[in-house]
């Protein structure tokens, strides 16, 4: 980095003497050395700027590459238990636990009173661990598609059955009613649930450990999460599991977060909708 600023700094010093040398030794109209003496000034301010910016005219020397590769490295990646993420700096190995804490009540159900003790009962989980301790809230998409090809499922079999007993002269008339209102139910769940986005919040708890290899920074952490485990648990009286796998690329990935088949199946929907 040194070297490269250096070198953009001597390079816009050494534009900026020929622009004014140029001006003063060259016998030529005056507004157009006053022009060289304005581009020359505005070299200076490049020249001082990459002082302190240097980072700002990066993308200008490689613009020719196209590509900036920032890094080759994944920032992060779930450890092969899957109970931590995983993140190397240097020498280092930083590994972070998540524990999922189920509230089954809403503050809006609360009097002042249980409030209260709700909030003092956080402060308890605050310092159960003498490590640095995260407690946050994730709100994420459900992911509807599977259940709703199901239902699609089920809806061409019925619709199926509907027309082949509508031909059939030996299916009586309280039998076809029947097949078409069970059609009819079928279509009413689908656009329902279809028609809007299903919300769901999460609530989870992580903690860090610092280790030389993997193995440790993964031990050392999930012993730590078990013992905030234990102790959520005992403080509110449920069960808050580590989480793993999705659960904590749900709160980590946006494409866990946020659906991408989720939000494509709402835009089509939306686009049908508009009539476009």
């Amino acid at each position: 980095m040194s070297n490269l600023r250096n070198l953009l700094f001597i390079s816009f010093i050494g534009i900026s003497l020929v622009l004014m040398i140029v001006t003063v030794s060259l016998n030529i109209p005056n507004y157009l050395k006053i022009i060289f003496l304005i581009v020359a000034l505005f070299v200076d301010i490049l020249a001082a700027s990459t002082r302190y910016y240097t980072y700002l005219f990066i993308p200008f020397t490689k613009i020719k590459d196209k590509t900036i590769v920032l890094s080759n490295e994944e920032p992060f990646y779930l450890a092969p238990s899957g109970t931590a993420l995983i993140i190397r700096e240097g020498n280092d190995v930083y590994a972070t636990a998540f524990i999922k804490i189920p509230i089954y009540k809403s503050a809006t159900e609360m009097n002042d009173e249980e409030k209260v003790e709700f909030a003092r009962l956080f402060s308890r989980i605050v310092s159960l661990s003498r490590t640095p301790l995260r407690i946050s809230a994730q709100m994420y998409l459900i992911n509807k598609d599977d259940y709703i090809a199901k239902i699609r499922d089920r809806l061409n079999l019925v619709e199926e059955n509907y027309q082949k007993a509508s031909v059939d002269k030996s299916t009586t008339p309280g039998a076809i009613e029947r097949l078409k209102g069970e059609v009819t139910m079928w279509h009413n769940l689908l656009e329902s649930i279809g028609r809007i986005q299903s919300h769901a919040l999460i609530n989870y708890a992580s903690v860090t450990a610092l280790g030389t290899t993997e193995e440790e920074a993964t031990s050392l952490v999930t012993q730590q999460a078990e013992e905030i485990s234990a102790g959520i648990g005992a403080v509110l009286g449920i069960n808050a599991p580590l989480m793993t796998g999705e659960e904590i690329l749900l709160v980590t990935q946006p494409d866990f977060t946020i659906p991408f088949s989720t939000v494509s199946e709402s835009i089509r929907q939306k686009t049908v909708e508009e009539g476009l």
